[in-house]
């Protein structure tokens, strides 16, 4: 029988990654996302550095087996986050989160078309209940407040950039066992390149004081979220940790409704279009896992 440690760390890793978007839903009231983004990385990067030079050799980082992870963070979290942010700017958390859980689809879908494989039906039912919840997500109902539909494409490209880290660090951790470190890793490619697209855009990074302390915190809960994401990893296979992990838009739905009343509204559609896509999400991973 499993032990249930596992499961419960999977969920508290849902739990943080939904408390992030909620935090940087309320921080982006004050600043921008690319801001947000530079802070959130950082903090995170350095969270896991801190915890990587207590507990691994910091001299394995200096290894070629390290390389997928550097190329990893070129896409995500930088990148990844930027897009995220960009959509929860947009479209507010509960929506957002929702197609960012699609992530697993993705990545089967580019081991499909990278790896030849063939996918079962049941993968395809999961796929087309991921479809329909989200022709729901992008469906206005008339309590909704302005979105543009094109805004969309921001969640749907976290979850192609988060798919793509997940597919270059399955393929690097074959050959490297210090999940921790390349992670540390791949957070600091991704703290420098966000950095220089905020050098390219000429965005004065700074993070008024009524946003700091949110950012800040949405970067450790995301950061907790990843350490617990890889404990739970450490002990149970993929195929029971990832589905669980990808419940994070209900916890964000429950968080949204109770946090975030003043600035968003969590339609039927929205709920529906979740658990829609949760559900599909679950069966793509225990079927593609």
């Amino acid at each position: 029988m499993t032990p249930p440690w596992p499961a419960l760390l999977a969920l508290v890793s849902a739990f943080g990654f939904a408390l992030a978007s909620v935090l940087m839903r309320r921080a982006l009231e004050h600043t921008a996302p690319l801001t947000a983004t530079v802070v959130s990385v950082t903090c995170t990067a350095a969270m896991l550095w801190a915890l990587a030079g207590l507990t691994v050799p910091l001299g394995r980082a200096l290894v070629p087996e390290i390389v997928p992870f550097a190329v990893a963070g070129l896409v995500a979290p930088g990148l990844g986050r930027l897009c995220l942010f960009s959509g929860v700017a947009r479209l507010g958390v509960a929506r957002s989160a929702a197609l960012v859980s699609t992530t697993p689809l993705v990545a089967v879908l580019l081991a499909v078309a990278v790896l030849g494989e063939r996918p079962s039906h049941l993968l395809l039912a999961g796929a087309a209940a991921i479809v329909v919840g989200g022709v729901l997500l992008s469906t206005r109902s008339g309590g909704d407040r302005a979105w543009r539909r094109r805004d969309l494409v921001f969640p749907l490209l976290a979850a192609l950039a988060f798919a793509a880290r997940d597919v270059v660090s399955r393929w690097g951790l074959r050959l490297y066992g210090e999940p921790l470190l390349a992670a540390a890793v791949a957070a600091a490619t991704s703290v420098a390149v966000v950095a220089l697209v905020g050098a390219a855009r000429r965005v004065e990074l700074r993070v008024p004081r009524a946003a700091l302390g949110l950012v800040a915190a949405s970067g450790l809960s995301e950061g907790i979220a990843y350490l617990t994401m890889w404990w739970a990893l450490a002990q149970a296979h993929v195929s029971l940790v990832s589905p669980l992990v990808n419940t994070h838009p209900i916890f964000a739905l429950a968080l949204a409704t109770a946090l975030l009343r003043d600035l968003e509204r969590v339609t039927w559609r929205v709920a529906v279009g979740a658990v829609l896509i949760v559900g599909g999400v679950f069966v793509v991973v225990r079927v593609g896992g």
